[in-house]
């Protein structure tokens, strides 16, 4: 048998689930849809892989998401599984519960690959996780997934992501020629949480800094409808 990595830094356990504390300090959150999404997963295929948990703290580092759909399912916190336990301080344990959660640390998709393992396995863009706002902005105007994301609902997310679009490149433009602050508003959330589910309830990007006064109206417009 060939010699384990001197790289792994963790061992595996077998623990109560009330043994688990939740990480007070963790800064990811997950809205509703993405929640359900989870919880199908776990419930389709079961916990494939093991969550991070801190043995000298007692806080979990990476897996709350996970671990709180499988509360959801198992209905109730009386339950034990085999976690990866690490034996950190606590200013560790954050840059770990950080960089087990960081996007930017986990590469991007290659979309031609993705694209060719769907179609080459029938597999449909729910199966892994992707919901009608990922698919428009992976793959809109990809020919080869016309057929498969015409329904109503996906062609009703395109048409606003092209709204959005368009009204964004067009309100930049009329900001860039003015070049004045007169054109700014500051809108100012009680959280990071609330501004999240603002954003995708009006379908513009997290990332985006700027909204224009046309997305606000659209949204406001099809709530009053």
């Amino acid at each position: 048998m060939e010699n384990k990595s001197k790289y792994q830094n963790f061992t595996f356990e077998r623990i109560n689930r009330s043994d688990i504390k939740n990480a007070k300090y963790n800064p990811r959150i997950i809205d509703d849809e993405a929640r359900k999404r989870l919880k199908n997963g776990l419930k389709e295929h079961g916990l494939v892989s093991a969550i991070t948990w801190n043995k000298r703290t007692g806080n979990l580092v990476g897996g709350h998401q996970r671990l709180s759909q499988l509360d959801s399912l198992e209905r109730s916190q009386n339950y034990s599984l085999d976690v990866c336990v690490i034996d950190v301080d606590e200013r560790k344990e954050k840059i770990l519960n950080v960089q087990l959660n960081n996007p930017s640390m986990q590469g991007v998709w290659d979309l031609d690959m993705l694209s060719e393992l769907i179609l080459d396995n029938d597999i449909e863009f729910d199966e892994l996780g992707f919901d009608d706002t990922d698919v428009a902005l992976m793959f809109d105007g990809d020919e080869r997934f016309t057929e498969l994301y015409e329904g109503d609902k996906v062609l009703e997310t395109k048409d606003k992501l092209n709204d959005v679009k368009n009204a964004r490149s067009a309100s930049v433009d009329d900001m860039n020629n003015k070049n004045s602050l007169d054109w700014y508003s500051v809108l100012v959330f009680p959280d990071e949480k609330a501004r999240r589910e603002f954003y995708k309830k009006i379908n513009v990007p997290f990332s985006e800094e700027y909204l224009t006064i046309d997305e606000l109206n659209r949204y406001f417009n099809s709530s009053t409808e």
